[in-house]
């Protein structure tokens, strides 16, 4: 069984193989679905820990919440078979208990149970001299500290092996992905935590299975060190995220693609997709955060208007637009640029705010008086 291990330091040329790799289906259904996909997986040669939700945390009570502690046995039958280690999620002490009562070899906190440091902290105090390893997922949110300070917690509590899983944020309007990357957190992460493994959960950060193979090639690209991948014999029938989970075969082909990928150190194939998908998501977020704007304008108006005030209030702009370009140049972003920008903004504001029958100031009219 492969250790989680940490990259070489920073400037080090030296990579693995092949990163670490945790698959098996998203929900425990049956031992006779868990058996199969396992010794599928085994076949390959390329897994190094068997995954599969016991209990299953879901939005909306009602969808199928997993099988129990009566899967945790059909788990250990995988072990005893295959000779896969195996994990699972658990969100209470009630759950930690089992999973070590069952002899599982790791186990992982959901991103729902990472958002609450009260619980967190429960389930560290619980592991206190034991020896099993621990994954955390990142938060919903995009949070480092958040994420960060709940890896502390279980480092504090005494876990010798604890590591991280990159599972993408959420994202509250219609996207691509299901969750989006943000790669600027996990590596943010590992800068941060240069000893902590970062594993790429491709599944959960798609929500579609054809994208599992570009977001896996761009977390190791990206420098994470492993992958977890959700796989199912009969993924359309699975009783939980059917979109994204690979067939045995499937993923035996991803392993081989990747597995030469990485020995001939090909850093730039097939990126463009995922990049500019990425680039739309922003945009989405370019447009709503606009959108909001001139709507809060629309609000200001009213208050303008009751209060007798003029709509325009140059000391008030100055303002904004001095926050503005101390930001961008935080940022890296062209002071330049962001000026102009943010002219144009505050031109459409003003007309958003114009009264009817107001004739509408000129663009240039503004730039003359703040440019």
């Amino acid at each position: 069984m492969k250790k989680l291990q940490n990259k070489p330091p920073p400037g080090a040329k030296a990579r693995p193989l092949m990163p670490l790799v945790i698959a098996g289906p998203c929900s425990a259904e049956s031992p006779r679905q868990l058996l199969e996909t396992a010794t599928a997986l085994a076949a390959t040669g390329k897994v190094d820990y068997f995954r599969a939700g016991v209990w299953k945390p879901r939005t909306a009570p009602g969808s199928f919440e997993g099988m129990g502690s009566k899967a945790l046995g059909w788990l250990k039958e995988v072990k005893q078979t295959t000779g896969l280690a195996i994990c699972t999620e658990v969100g209470s002490v009630k759950h930690v208990e089992e999973a070590l009562l069952y002899d599982l070899d790791m186990i992982w906190i959901g991103a729902r149970t990472v958002s609450n440091p009260f619980l967190v902290q429960d389930l560290a105090d619980t592991l206190k001299g034991t020896n099993i390893s621990v994954m955390v997922k990142n938060p919903m949110a995009p949070d480092l500290d958040l994420w960060a300070g709940s890896i502390e917690r279980f480092r504090h509590a005494g876990v010798r092996q604890v590591s991280a899983i990159h599972r993408g944020f959420f994202y509250w309007t219609k996207s691509l992905f299901r969750n989006h990357p943000w790669w600027h957190i996990p590596t943010g992460l590992k800068e941060r935590m240069p000893d902590v493994p970062v594993i790429c959960d491709p599944s959960h950060i798609a929500g579609d299975r054809k994208l599992v193979p570009l977001l896996a090639q761009r977390g190791l690209e990206l420098g994470l060190d492993g992958l977890m991948i959700e796989v199912h014999p009969e993924p359309d029938k699975a009783l939980s995220d059917a979109a994204q989970q690979l067939t045995p075969a499937a993923f035996a082909n991803l392993m081989e693609q990747l597995g030469e990928r990485i020995k001939n150190d090909s850093h730039h194939d097939n990126m463009l997709e995922e990049l500019r998908a990425e680039v739309d998501v922003v945009d989405q977020v370019l447009i709503w955060a606009l959108s909001n704007r001139m709507k809060l304008a629309g609000e200001i108006a009213g208050v303008k208007s009751s209060q007798k005030m003029p709509i325009l209030q140059p000391g008030r702009w100055q303002q904004v637009m001095a926050n503005a370009l101390s930001k961008a140049t935080d940022a890296g972003l062209r002071p330049g640029f962001v000026k102009q920008l943010f002219d144009h903004i505050h031109h459409e504001s003003l007309s958003q705010q114009q009264a009817p029958g107001v004739p509408k100031r000129k663009k240039s009219g503004i730039h003359s008086i703040f440019g």
